[in-house]
């Protein structure tokens, strides 16, 4: 859990000192951008995903509706952090509505929360086809946002570690583990699922709002994407599920293959990139984090952090 807290440390740290040092380099600034954006997706997703083990494929319907409602806030005149906060409140809202899927195991969930996310996004597309315009607010910059970002991968951070060390960590496992025998042992599992779903759903929709802000424009088709699914659900699994350390390192590895090799062998990239993500899975399987400890250290798996 130390090895965990030392490595968010650090990639706060190195977020916080990147405007001062980049001096107002917008490419670098972006690329940080990017990269505490799906850092954080992955450790929202992680708590649904990789502590309880329900496999949602809904995530990118939160940060959708974090997005809209950014929008929808601004535009009527509030403070755009009004508009962030109602975007967690809406998902934590749409996580409830998805909690009768909770119902569903394995891949019946999966599919449930799938086709959940795609009639939002096709409802959304039909009302606004063109997307939303983001008013700016004055003194409320791409920098500022920036550091709010980074305050919001902190509190992300600091609810995995809390959850680390609670007993709620032993009723998530227990549920992913083996459900059944869960319940056997008086752990009420539709409970806990619920709160992870609308934990995950918080962050995802805080997330959304922020980077709507940052683009000034909320096109459906893309705060919609799939790509705000399946991405931070690849770091979740390249760096290892139910930890904190595994989301962090899953985000490096992850964006830093990526834009190597965007840059070096544009033509083949997402060929190469996707062989190299299937590989890291099939032989990984646990996850990197699980896979050195484990195997190589011999650590037992409920003190990986």
């Amino acid at each position: 859990m130390r090895a965990g807290l030392v490595l968010a440390a650090a990639s706060v740290a190195g977020l916080l000192a990147i405007p001062p040092l980049a001096e107002e380099n917008n490419f670098i600034i972006t690329l940080a951008f990017i990269f505490a954006t799906y850092t954080t997706l992955a450790l929202a997703w992680n708590i649904i995903g990789g502590f309880a083990g329900q496999l949602n494929l809904g995530h990118a319907a939160f940060f959708g509706v974090g997005a809209y409602i950014l929008s929808l806030s601004t535009t009527s005149g509030l403070h755009p952090y009004l508009g962030v906060l109602g975007g967690g409140v809406a998902a934590v809202g749409l996580a409830l509505l998805m909690s009768p899927l909770l119902r569903l195991r394995g891949d019946y969930f999966a599919i449930g929360t799938l086709s959940l996310a795609e009639a939002i996004k096709v409802a959304i597309l039909n009302i606004h086809a063109y997307g939303m315009r983001v008013a700016p607010y004055p003194g409320l910059g791409r920098v500022e946002n920036y550091y709010f970002l980074t305050a919001l991968l902190i509190a992300t951070c600091m609810t995995t570690y809390l959850i680390l060390r609670s007993r709620m960590k032993l009723a998530f496992v227990s549920i992913r583990e083996n459900e059944t025998l869960a319940t056997g042992s008086g752990i009420n599992p539709l409970k806990y699922k619920i709160i992870a779903l609308a934990l995950s759903g918080l962050f995802t929709g805080f997330t959304g709002g922020i980077y709507g802000y940052n683009l000034l424009y909320v096109p459906a088709e893309h705060v919609f994407s799939i790509e705000w699914t399946i991405i931070p659900l690849f770091m979740v699994l390249i760096g290892g599920r139910g930890t904190l350390t595994g989301p962090l390192i899953g985000a490096f590895i992850y964006l830093g293959i990526y834009y190597l090799l965007q840059f070096t062998i544009t033509e083949i990239s997402l060929l190469v990139f996707g062989l190299i993500v299937v590989l890291i899975i099939k032989f990984m399987p646990q996850g990197l984090i699980e896979t050195v400890l484990i195997n190589r250290v011999g650590v037992k798996r409920s003190s990986v952090p």
